[in-house]
């Protein structure tokens, strides 16, 4: 475990059967005893985004486990793959600065970008533009974490 500022707690989540691992785990912000607030999304769980307050649990052994989502931050979290093919040096970086304009951030590592999409975005330009990459075949888009404006804006 990496060294947390004061106040942060390592948690876990358990990642569905079938995963490649059975659980990932990331540092989150303490806001109350059993409640966290993630400072961005995590790389591969779903219906957690930027900002979303947790409610966790520890078990016996000291870890934290995340049980539920007590408040939804209106953050949409997006997963960005490259493609089996692609040459990886600069992957992430390239996505990140294709999104910067439109206010998107998010962090990446090993052809993997998670994008963290604020709700004051305009979400149709994002995800025109994650359809336009999917479609020239420079990535591949899982919906992590998404809104129902995120789901209504037209891409």
């Amino acid at each position: 475990m990496t060294d947390l500022p004061y106040g942060w707690v390592q948690v876990w989540f358990l990642m569905p059967p079938g995963s490649n691992a059975t659980s990932i785990g990331m540092g989150a912000e303490l806001v109350a005893p059993d409640q966290v607030r993630l400072p961005r999304a995590p790389w591969a769980a779903f219906d957690a985004a930027m900002h979303d307050i947790l409610r966790v649990e520890r078990d016996r052994d000291g870890q934290w486990w995340v049980k539920e989502k007590i408040a939804a931050s209106g953050y949409c979290a997006i997963r960005v793959w490259a493609p089996d093919d692609a040459v990886l040096e600069h992957f992430e970086e390239a996505v990140l600065a294709d999104f910067a304009p439109l206010e998107v951030s998010g962090t990446g590592m090993f052809g993997l970008v998670v994008l963290d999409v604020a709700p004051t975005v305009d979400l149709s330009r994002v995800r025109r533009l994650l359809r336009e990459g999917e479609r020239a075949g420079r990535w591949t888009v899982d919906e992590l974490c998404v809104t129902a404006a995120w789901q209504a804006a037209a891409p």
